[in-house]
């Protein structure tokens, strides 16, 4: 991502001061790949102020594999470039819960479009085919018959001007493989890093195709290069779903003990399905889940203790349903865009707290930025959330740990939100003690069917009174100022 580009809600220092060109960073990427020996195993993508078909052709020049555009795609559904998306007060209805005009002069706005989504999809869909249109002009002025045949091509590349301040001539330089590449003597083949995700679709649906309808998927322990386990499968059934050809059954994913998934384990899960690992998980786990069960527990090992459970940055990034659990630690980013989802993060704290210690993401069950732009659903956290949480948070509810024994007080858990988050930490309400037993439960429950009686039974006894043992976090629902008005 170049410095051009930028979320509507990134401060001003950051969008004038901070980066570079992207044009510098895939230019070194595509040349340190092509002298490694790695440029056919690795892609680049390139984003971050690309707005025409021209900056789109310059990135696959330099050597990206594929290029982004996020602020025009936004600008061509109505986006007016205000840039307070983390306001929760946008007058075009994109980056907002508001969803009527009454709601909008309820907040204090002066003007407020609602969202067409059909119209707004005709509009993303133009836009896109246009650019589409420009672009093959562009290559077939080139002589070429597909983009892919100009990806590193600098020397259809010139510097147009400013030759006196700047020297431009590394980007034009060209780059050689390795000699060692050009030995044909030897093809190594791997296995690709989807296999086993695709493995599972074949074999769920053979079962599906001769009538089972209650499936459960077991396999060894997994490692960090079996990626994105489950999300071929639920891309596979909701294609089923939306074309009428139907799914009814029930699909169960088990991982064994000792299992490593790697990055997008259940991705886009849907209802109708559970995964369950017994170790851990990397990156990106339950991105975008639709519904059904994600679980990541601990598991035994050879000693017969129970260790890991845990999950790495961006666990459930926009996840709108389903129940997802972890029952050890979260990097950070946990629950980043929040929009449905139940979940819960067991992990609970060893030992007191130090916050005096400073560092309290090191000591804590979620590595920071936990809950950031979350707008609907419910979390509920065993342990220490970590700093900076809740920042930009415009719905949903967070039910925190209170424990003044291990030192997680109100006074804690206020020291670890963002500096400006627009939330309040409160004791619970009917509301929040009912959700605390449903999420409670539910985690409880998963964890008899994996066999931890006796840490089941330690949890039961929080039941008794949520509001004693826990404390919620929700937005605080404030006037918008005219003078910050998005009209």
């Amino acid at each position: 991502s170049g410095f051009g580009g930028g979320t509507g809600a990134a401060r001003l220092h950051a969008l004038k001061y901070a980066g570079l060109p992207v044009e510098i960073g895939v230019r070194r990427a595509h040349r340190a790949l092509v002298r490694a020996g790695l440029r056919d195993r690795v892609e680049i993508w390139a984003d971050g102020g690309l707005k025409t078909a021209y900056d789109v052709l310059r990135m696959v020049l330099l050597g990206a594999d594929r290029v982004g555009m996020a602020t025009m795609a936004m600008v061509a559904i109505g986006c007016t470039i205000c840039r307070g998306c983390q306001l929760d007060t946008c007058h075009v209805g994109i980056t907002t819960q508001i969803e009527t005009v009454e709601e909008a002069l309820a907040h204090g706005l002066k003007r407020f479009v609602p969202q067409d989504l059909d119209r707004a999809v005709e509009h993303l869909t133009r836009f896109f085919e246009a650019k589409g249109e420009a672009l093959r002009e562009l290559v077939a002025a080139l002589g070429a018959r597909s983009l892919r045949e100009l990806r590193g091509r600098v020397d259809l590349l010139y510097q147009r001007d400013h030759l006196e301040e700047l020297d431009l001539s590394y980007f034009f330089l060209p780059v050689e493989e390795p000699e060692w590449l050009k030995d044909t003597s030897a093809h190594v083949l791997r296995k690709p890093l989807n296999q086993l995700t695709r493995t599972i679709t074949e074999v769920v649906m053979g079962a599906y195709g001769e009538g089972s309808r209650k499936l459960v998927f077991q396999e060894g322990p997994v490692n960090s290069t079996d990626r994105a386990l489950g999300a071929h499968l639920a891309g596979e059934i909701a294609r089923r779903r939306l074309y009428g050809r139907g799914f009814d059954a029930e699909v169960e994913l088990r991982f064994d003990a000792g299992s490593v998934a790697g990055n997008g384990l259940a991705a886009f899960n849907l209802e109708g399905m559970k995964v369950v690992v017994e170790g851990g998980a990397q990156d990106g786990v339950a991105k975008s889940a639709f519904g059904g069960t994600v679980a990541i527990l601990k598991g035994r090992n050879p000693y017969g203790a129970y260790v890991d459970g845990s999950v790495g940055k961006s666990f459930a990034y926009g996840a709108i349903g389903g129940l997802l659990i972890v029952e050890g630690v979260a990097d950070s980013r946990f629950c980043i865009r929040l929009s449905g989802a139940d979940v819960i993060l067991g992990g609970e704290p060893e030992r007191p707290l130090r916050d005096e210690l400073g560092n309290l993401a090191a000591r804590a069950q979620a590595k920071g930025f936990a809950f950031e732009y979350m707008t609907r659903g419910r979390a509920l956290v065993l342990g220490d959330p970590g700093p900076w949480i809740c920042s930009g948070m415009t719905g949903g509810r967070v039910y925190l740990r209170h424990w003044p024994e291990m030192g997680l007080t109100e006074e804690a858990m206020k020291r670890r939100l963002a500096k400006g988050a627009k939330v309040a930490v409160k004791p619970l309400d009917l509301r929040g003690i009912e959700d605390v037993r449903e999420l409670l439960s539910a985690y409880i429950r998963v964890l008899k069917e994996a066999k931890r009686e006796e840490k089941a039974a330690r949890l039961e006894k929080l039941l008794e009174d949520p509001a004693q043992h826990f404390r919620m976090v929700e937005p605080v629902n404030q006037q918008v100022e005219q003078g910050v008005s998005t009209e």
